[in-house]
């Protein structure tokens, strides 16, 4: 007879498959090797992402783009925290005066009047169009610098290993 609990082999199997999806799983977020271009690309759609006035969805909108163009989501995410509440509402002005130059040509006046002036639909206007500006040259620049920092890395090492 065995010293085996009855049912123990059953267990392990349980367990063995949880381990496997888990790594399955995490392999899948980390979308494979991180090159300098997948590191770019990542951090691009993570501060993409994380600039947008959708406070409570960064993590949703990640996963949804990360996982299908295999982008490595944690890293992604990580960029995206870039708004945290301290930031939030710094970043949304600069968004707000974005738009603002964009849609009029002029800044934001920033006064009392001005501000019972200013109705919701011009204000949403003025978010929506800084916020993609905004989305657009946080990327651009993030995704840039975290290329030329990873190529960088990856030269050194290289250069380390012969």
């Amino acid at each position: 007879m065995s010293d085996d609990a009855p049912g123990a082999g059953a267990k392990e199997d349980r367990r063995a498959r949880a381990k496997r999806l888990v790594a399955t799983g995490w392999a899948r977020l980390r979308g494979g090797e991180l090159s300098p271009r997948r590191a770019a690309a990542s951090v691009a759609v993570g501060l993409a992402i994380g600039v947008l006035p959708l406070w409570g969805t960064h993590w949703a909108l990640v996963l949804a783009v990360c996982v299908p163009l295999r982008l490595d989501t944690a890293v992604a995410y990580l960029a995206a925290n870039v708004s945290i509440p301290p930031v939030a509402p710094f970043i949304t002005m600069a968004e707000l005066e974005l738009g603002s130059r964009i849609l009029t040509g002029a800044w934001m006046h920033v006064t009392v009047e001005a501000a019972r002036a200013l109705t919701p639909g011009a204000l949403a206007r003025e978010l929506a169009v800084g916020a993609a500006a905004m989305a657009a040259l946080s990327a651009a620049v993030g995704g840039a610098l975290t290329w030329g920092v990873a190529h960088a890395v990856r030269a050194v090492r290289r250069r380390e290993r012969a």
